[in-house]
């Protein structure tokens, strides 16, 4: 019987503070077009919602302006000369990876942040952690809250959906979770969108703090 168990994880907003880099991009493409500059919060609470919002959000435009998906390649453009400046792992996170890779728990990463800058980002501030695998959408040609991304993770690994964890901020990871048959876990230090609480998304469980998830992983599995 195949008892392997595996843990995945969404990236932004749960395993690393992003936010600080996409203001700087969205405050950058504000100057450009003479717009006013957003807040840290404004963006912090979007980041989970992708280019195309952000930059909807940062110019003030709707999904019929002709010049969208220019505007976010330029937004995208100036996030990849930015997106290692200030970004950080979140308190506590060093220390689970660690413990994860002490018990000989494979680990991983399943996004919507597209692989080009995943594979940078992750590269720069997560490889010496040794993640078993990077799934974005350019695997899978599907975004969460599809299950595909963590089903191939489970290929990957050779492990079980029901021997897994997932692990988001997001109301779209929680259902990713539950569509591959995983337990999950909603972490509130992310970047939940505004007028949410992670309470809500029907988590198996739900943290504050990066630390307090390995007390739900030793409860349920193993460390």
């Amino acid at each position: 019987m195949n008892h392997k168990k595996i843990v995945a994880f969404d990236l932004d907003g749960t395993l690393l503070d992003t936010a600080p880099d996409f203001l700087i991009a969205v405050n950058t493409l504000q100057e450009r077009h003479n717009t006013n500059k957003s807040s840290f919060n404004d963006i912090r609470s979007r980041v989970s919602e992708g280019a195309l919002a952000l930059t909807k959000f940062a110019l003030g435009i709707e999904d019929k302006e002709p010049k969208l998906l220019t505007l976010k390649e330029e937004l995208l453009e100036i996030y990849w000369d930015c997106c290692l400046e200030k970004t950080s792992l979140f308190p506590g996170i060093a220390e689970l990876l660690k413990e994860l890779n002490n018990n000989s728990i494979d680990w991983g990463i399943v996004t919507n942040k597209p692989l080009k800058f995943s594979e940078k980002i992750v590269q720069n501030k997560l490889s010496q952690f040794n993640p078993s695998f990077l799934i974005c959408p350019d695997h899978t040609n599907s975004r969460k809250p599809s299950h595909k991304g963590l089903h191939l993770a489970c290929k990957i690994t050779n492990a079980k959906p029901s021997n897994a964890f997932f692990i988001g901020d997001h109301r779209i990871d929680i259902e990713a979770g539950k569509n591959a048959g995983m337990k999950t876990i909603a972490v509130g230090y992310g970047y939940v969108p505004l007028n949410e609480s992670e309470k809500e998304w029907g988590a198996d469980f739900c943290v504050m703090k990066a630390s307090e998830i390995k007390n739900h992983l030793k409860t349920k599995l193993w460390l």
